[in-house]
């Protein structure tokens, strides 16, 4: 004896099971090429690609903003203390300053100096020296007052150098991210799934496995079981 049906609930539930959760893997995935040509892939490879290559140069020109911040930092750090040196140097022309006070003056022009030089000798950006013996005090004196006004010019534009290679950096990185939007969203639109008609495509599937369609195979697995175990 054999037992046939009209509806195959089993087959077809297993179909769809398979079906969703195919879909389901898309949406998770959510980056799976929505066109199955050798064109598509390629195309969207090469963007990726691009994409990779912009971000490196970004992270790049990131490193590069943030070894002239530092710098800038640094200058304007000395740029205030040979301000101190020049008050210094204007004191110490006092006709009323004895040689205690000119000591003193001194004493306090040296430690400046000193911590001036510490800043050129450490300032540094991944172990690598940022500023050289262009902005180094060292050679500067007490009682040379055009001296100290030379080297605090020399800040000035060294400086300025750093500023505006700062701006141009940051506006290199402003176009590499214009870039890598623009790219990505290119990508997009050949390579991504399409995540509306995925979600369309995966409830569908799941209407299919609705409870009727799971009674009705339940019930047909139960009635070839029954005939079978009667039949031995």
């Amino acid at each position: 004896m054999q037992l046939n049906t009209q509806y195959q609930a089993l087959p077809q539930m297993n179909e769809q099971s398979v079906k969703r959760d195919k879909t389901l893997d898309k949406i998770a995935a959510g980056l799976q090429l929505s066109m199955e040509d050798s064109a598509s892939r390629s195309i969207a490879s090469l963007m990726q690609s691009q994409i990779d290559t912009y971000s490196q140069e970004l992270m790049n020109t990131n490193d590069s903003i943030g070894m002239t911040q530092i710098a800038d930092g640094a200058l304007s750090n000395l740029s205030e203390q040979a301000q101190t040196l020049n008050d210094l140097s204007i004191r110490s022309n006092s006709a009323v300053l004895n040689s205690s006070n000119q000591q003193a003056l001194q004493a306090e022009f040296q430690r400046t100096q000193t911590s001036m030089q510490d800043i050129v000798d450490t300032t540094s950006y991944n172990e690598k020296p940022l500023l050289d013996n262009n902005v180094s005090p060292k050679n500067l004196t007490l009682d040379n007052q055009d001296a100290i006004s030379t080297y605090m010019q020399t800040l000035s534009s060294v400086q300025s150098d750093v500023g505006a290679a700062a701006n141009n950096y940051v506006s290199h990185a402003n176009t590499l991210l214009e870039q890598i939007t623009q790219t990505s969203a290119a990508k997009s639109q050949i390579a991504d799934t399409d995540v509306t008609k995925a979600i369309s495509d995966f409830q569908s599937s799941n209407r299919v496995l609705d409870a009727s369609v799971l009674a009705s195979a339940h019930q047909t697995q139960f009635l070839r079981e029954s005939i079978g175990r009667l039949l031995g």
